[in-house]
């Protein structure tokens, strides 16, 4: 089933300078999906017009259904929709629980430290740091919060931008067999990567997005074993 569509969107900073251009994906329950492309292609703006965050000025969002296309950013998490940006995705001065407890805010005041502790169990690392500061955690500790932080709403997406961006191949690979896991609950996951062969080798299907639009989908597999998909989109070259 459909959880997400996105139906020729078109989206920038600037009127008349748009940077997504009539791009359409779409995203099934408990479906990993991977947005790829050269840099400058839109990525990045693409999940954030999803999110809100940047001005729409064609096209359309829809999530289980609803338009969500002109909702506030910040109402789009009350609808399901959930955005961890690349980078200022935590409170450095707050604690871990903190953090959790300010992105808890919206849910009734009862439910908010069950479901913390809810999260704890799924990030039991996170559990052992709950009172230090979130700014003196690793890099890979601090996405995970970031992502800890954005399921404490139950979302049915997930969208993250860039998440491995910083981080050594070992957190990398943490931090994606953690989305794997968290995804077996339902969720779906919109991932927007540089690294392209971390981020198929989770996903299910993939995007490669170039001036604006989708040039190819397909299974993520078949995506990174076309030669031409590769060197032409993905900074791979054939062998020769």
């Amino acid at each position: 089933m459909t959880i997400l569509q996105v139906q020729s969107l078109i989206a920038g900073y600037e009127p008349g300078l748009s940077i997504v251009r009539g791009a359409s994906i779409h995203a099934a329950e408990a479906e990993i999906v991977v947005i790829l492309g050269p840099n400058g292609a839109g990525k990045s703006s693409l999940i954030k017009a999803i999110a809100g965050l940047v001005p729409i000025t064609g096209g359309q969002v829809l999530l289980d259904g609803r338009d969500i296309t002109t909702v506030p950013a910040h109402l789009k998490i009350r609808q399901g929709l959930a955005f961890v940006p690349q980078t200022e995705n935590i409170f450095p001065l707050m604690t871990v629980e903190e953090n959790l407890r300010v992105s808890g805010g919206i849910l009734p005041r009862a439910e908010v430290g069950p479901r913390i502790e809810e999260i704890y169990q799924t990030f039991p690392d996170l559990a052992r740091q709950r009172a230090l500061m979130a700014g003196s955690l690793s890099g890979g500790q601090r996405q995970m919060l970031a992502v800890a932080r954005a399921l404490i709403v139950r979302p049915r997406v997930l969208m993250l931008d860039e998440p491995s961006a910083g981080l050594s191949p070992k957190l990398v690979e943490q931090v994606f067999a953690r989305l794997t896991e968290i995804r077996r609950s339902g969720l779906t996951i919109v991932l927007v990567e540089q690294n392209a062969r971390a981020a198929l080798a989770i996903g299910d299907r993939a995007y490669v997005l170039v001036e604006g639009h989708e040039a190819h989908e397909g299974p993520a597999a078949t995506l990174w074993n076309d030669p031409v998909i590769a060197e032409l989109y993905l900074g791979q070259r054939r062998a020769s």
